[in-house]
């Protein structure tokens, strides 16, 4: 297959604050910056116009072993959302022998945080912390924790896995425990009902607490997911140079830039901020117009590419 260069959009990549186009040949992402240096680079793609829409990484959702179905799947592609894996959740007795196996470590939403950092400090401490890191040790929700816990959680790579549209929120400084070291990560679904604008807003706006960033937001659902999945290279879930070419492409406005000054948040387009530009989420949803996983179109399409330029 030729690789496919995109262009003239507006680009969500690590690899340029202003990318406007970008390329991707056998499934992997070759190559993301402006539209001009494209067509030398890549005189042989398949060309693709963007007009103008936001292409970024797809949002990511993580199910249990029992709860793949068909409507969700379809749900899922036409919200821009890409499905993937997580091994049943289960409880504390478990997590030794499951590190001593290299197998993924899932506890239950139930699972009190201060006996699982213990827990899991003092299986690092029989086996070593990159046993446990490696297996990826993951709490769902968003439970009450302490600084204490957070450190020993962090130190073992632990994800906290939040649900913000099942999950009472209230009161919860994502911040902080952002700050501590803990991996965020976030499901964008309630049951079958996947809306993953809606859980951007949750994670950015929690009652009498401090919500993240919308870019924070963004990140814990494509990023952070993926990691939760067990992806540990750092770049599954980024349009960088070498990641899976899986991303959506959405029709929205403007794109702004979120500034938080104390507790309150601005939105702002001045480019000097430094901040990736993202859709703004007191607006209406974007429009889904592709969903492209692995190279490969999976979703809302679009319309037609065209050939290589003469």
């Amino acid at each position: 297959m030729p690789a496919t260069l995109a262009t003239g959009g507006r680009v969500l990549t690590p690899a340029s604050r202003d990318a406007t186009a970008l390329a991707y040949e056998d499934g992997l992402v070759a190559w993301a910056g402006s539209d001009a240096p494209g067509p030398a680079l890549f005189p042989d793609a398949r060309r693709v116009d963007l007009a103008g829409d936001w292409v970024a990484p797809a949002f990511v959702e993580l199910l249990t072993e029992t709860e793949a179905d068909a409507d969700l799947t379809a749900s899922a592609a036409s919200s821009g959302v890409v499905l993937t894996h997580l091994s049943a959740p289960h409880v504390i007795d478990e997590v030794a022998d499951r590190v001593r196996a290299g197998e993924r470590v899932v506890l239950e939403a139930r699972t009190d945080p201060t006996k699982l950092a213990a827990e899991l400090s003092r299986v690092a401490d029989e086996l070593g912390g990159p046993a446990v890191a490696r297996c990826t040790p993951i709490l769902l929700g968003a439970p009450e924790i302490t600084e204490d816990d957070l450190a020993a959680l962090a130190a073992v790579g632990t994800v906290l896995l939040l649900r913000p549209l099942v999950d009472d929120l209230t009161g919860i400084d994502l911040v902080r425990i952002a700050a501590s070291g803990v991996a965020l990560a976030a499901s964008v679904r309630a049951g079958d009902d996947v809306r993953p604008w809606d859980a951007l807003r949750a994670l950015t706006s929690v009652p009498g607490g401090r919500g993240l960033s919308p870019r924070a937001a963004f990140t814990a659902t494509t990023r952070g997911a993926r990691r939760a999945a067990g992806a540990l290279d750092g770049t599954a879930g980024t349009l960088t140079p070498g990641a899976p070419a899986t991303y959506a492409r959405w029709e929205t406005g403007e794109l702004a830039v979120v500034a938080a000054d104390d507790a309150v948040q601005r939105w702002s387009t001045d480019p000097r901020s430094g901040v990736p530009p993202m859709p703004d989420l007191s607006g209406p949803d974007p429009v889904l117009r592709e969903l492209v996983i692995d190279g490969a179109t999976a979703g809302a399409t679009a319309g037609p590419a065209t050939g290589p330029s003469e």
